[in-house]
C-alpha cells in the first residue's frame, strides 16, 4: 500500500491549518523560533516563539482513521510599544477528526473539529474557547498527483471566518515533492539523500486573535503572518529528525484593539523585509512513507 496520501491527509488534520502538510506524519514536534523585527513605524523589538505538537492516528478495521491532536504555542514579545513593554501570548489547540476513504482510496473526506484557547494567560479557560474546523475532499488522480478542495471555518475573538480551501500534491520524480494548500501552506521539498537529508522552501500563512486580560488598554490582539523560509532536515536513527529554518516575514501584522473594539492608533506595524529575518530549529519524531 502507498501511504503517501494517507500521511499527507492525516498530517493536514493534525496540524489544523498551521501548515506543514506533507507526505509524512509527525507524532511529536518541538521547536523554537527567534525573530528580530524592525518595522518602520515603531522601535525594533524581539519575538520568541515556542511550539509543541502531539498527534495521534488510529486505523479502524475499514481502514479509515480516527485522529486526535494537541498543539501549544507561546509568543513572547519583548519591547513592544503598543503593549507598554513585554507581552506574552499563549495558544492551545485541541481537536479530533475522521478520515474516510472510498473508491479504492482514490477519494477521501477529511473532517475535523477543534477548540482553540488563545489569550495572554498560560492556563486555558473553557469559557473563552474558540471553535473551528474544516472538511476537505481529496482525489488521487495518480501515484504522483492528488487534488484537494473543501471549506474552513473558525471563530475568532471579533468574528467568524469561513472561506474555501484547496490545493495540490505533486511528485514530479523521486527527488521532488510539491505540496500546496491555499491559503495556508506551500512546501517544495528536495530529497538530498533518502532517509537522511531533506531541504527545500516553504511558505506558511497564519491568522490568530488573542483575548488580553492583563493589560488595561488592550481587549484583544490580532496577529497575521506570512513567512517564507529555507529549510534543512536531518533524519536520525529511530525516526527522530532535526530541522532548521531561516526565513523572512513578508506579512507581519500585529494589531491591538481597545475595550471599545477600536484599533489602537499606531498599533499596525508595517513590514520591513530586511528587518524581520527569523531563525527556527527543533526536533520531531517523524514517520515517512
Amino acid at each position: 500500500m502507498n501511504f503517501r496520501l494517507i500521511f499527507l491527509l492525516i498530517n493536514m488534520a493534525a496540524f489544523s491549518f498551521q501548515g506543514y502538510g506533507q507526505s509524512y506524519f509527525d507524532v511529536g514536534n518541538l521547536a523554537y523560533e527567534h525573530t528580530l523585527y524592525g518595522p518602520g513605524t515603531t522601535n525594533e523589538f524581539d519575538i520568541n516563539r515556542f511550539t509543541l505538537q502531539l498527534n495521534y492516528a488510529h486505523q479502524l478495521k475499514n481502514e479509515d482513521y480516527l485522529l486526535g491532536f494537541y498543539a501549544g504555542e507561546i509568543f513572547k514579545f519583548q519591547n513592544l510599544e503598543i503593549a507598554g513593554d513585554d507581552l506574552d501570548l499563549y495558544a492551545n489547540f485541541l481537536g479530533a477528526g475522521y478520515l474516510h476513504f472510498w473508491a479504492e482510496k482514490k477519494w477521501s473526506l477529511l473532517t475535523q473539529i477543534r477548540f482553540k484557547f488563545n489569550s495572554d494567560r498560560f492556563k486555558p479557560e473553557i469559557k473563552y474557547a474558540q471553535t473551528g474546523g474544516w472538511f476537505l475532499f481529496s482525489n488521487k488522480r495518480s501515484e504522483k498527483l492528488s487534488l484537494f478542495a473543501g471549506m474552513y471555518f473558525n471563530q475568532e475573538v471579533d468574528k467568524t471566518l469561513i472561506f474555501p480551501i484547496g490545493g495540490i500534491h505533486w511528485i514530479p520524480n523521486e527527488k521532488w515533492n510539491l505540496y500546496i494548500l491555499i491559503p495556508s501552506n506551500i512546501r517544495f521539498e528536495y530529497i538530498l539523500k533518502k532517509d537522511s537529508w531533506y531541504t527545500g522552501i516553504e511558505s506558511d500563512w497564519t491568522l490568530n486573535s488573542y483575548l488580553v486580560h492583563e493589560n488595561d488598554r488592550i481587549n484583544y490582539f490580532r496577529k497575521e503572518t506570512l513567512n517564507t523560509s529555507f529549510f534543512i532536515e536531518k533524519q536520525l536513527a529511530g525516526n527522530f529528525v532535526l530541522f532548521a529554518k531561516i526565513g523572512n516575514y513578508q506579512l507581519n501584522d500585529y494589531e491591538a484593539y481597545g475595550n471599545n473594539g477600536a484599533l489602537i492608533p499606531n498599533s499596525i506595524l508595517d513590514d520591513n523585509l530586511l528587518g524581520n529575518i527569523s531563525f527556527r530549529g527543533g526536533i520531531a519524531y517523524r514517520i515517512r512513507d
